[in-house]
């Protein structure tokens, strides 16, 4: 991303600001959708994240951190949406939902990914995501979520086997 742009929107310029929401608009609601099941209660964090990053620009310190700081914002509004509507719901597609990027909806229409997460907790699914659909490392996604690398890999590592056991016995009827 454009440092000169994310300058412009710290120092108050709304246009740069839009700009840069924009640039990491379809990596929120991938996150966003990773942790809720409902498009409405989805627009409505990514609305509150938008909101709470205008208002709190000014302390992000460091530009090269600009979408990891957003991002940080939103899991963080997630959590809290999620908490306080005990929103025990499972991650569900909807062909009306919105055309992210081309890769994702590929990915999405082909392996019915997001019905693959619903097999892995909660904090499995924001891992699995951040690293393959954001395409995240395991230190980045560490500092996103402030937990210890080697518990980042531990549940890559779970989360993978637990989706290779289940495409194992999903072939296994198959056949």
């Amino acid at each position: 991303m454009d440092n000169i742009i994310i300058t412009k929107a710290i120092n108050g310029d709304k246009d740069a600001f839009i700009t840069i929401m924009k640039s990491v608009e379809a990596k929120m609601y991938i996150v966003a959708k990773s942790r809720l099941d409902n498009n409405e209660d989805i627009k409505d964090v990514i609305q509150e994240t938008i909101f709470e990053s205008y208002k709190n620009i000014r302390q992000l310190r460091d530009i090269e951190k600009f979408e990891s700081w957003v991002l940080s914002i939103l899991i963080n509004n997630c959590n809290k949406f999620y908490k306080n509507h005990n929103n025990y719901n499972y991650i569900s597609y909807s062909e009306n939902e919105p055309d992210t990027n081309n890769q994702f909806t590929n990915l999405e229409k082909n392996l019915d990914f997001l019905s693959l997460l619903k097999l892995l907790d909660k904090s499995e699914q924001k891992i699995f995501t951040l690293f393959y659909i954001n395409e995240y490392t395991t230190p980045k996604i560490s500092e996103l979520l402030n937990i210890n690398e080697n518990t980042v890999k531990t549940k890559l590592r779970r989360a993978r086997q637990k989706i290779k056991e289940y495409i194992e016995r999903w072939d296994d009827y198959e056949t």
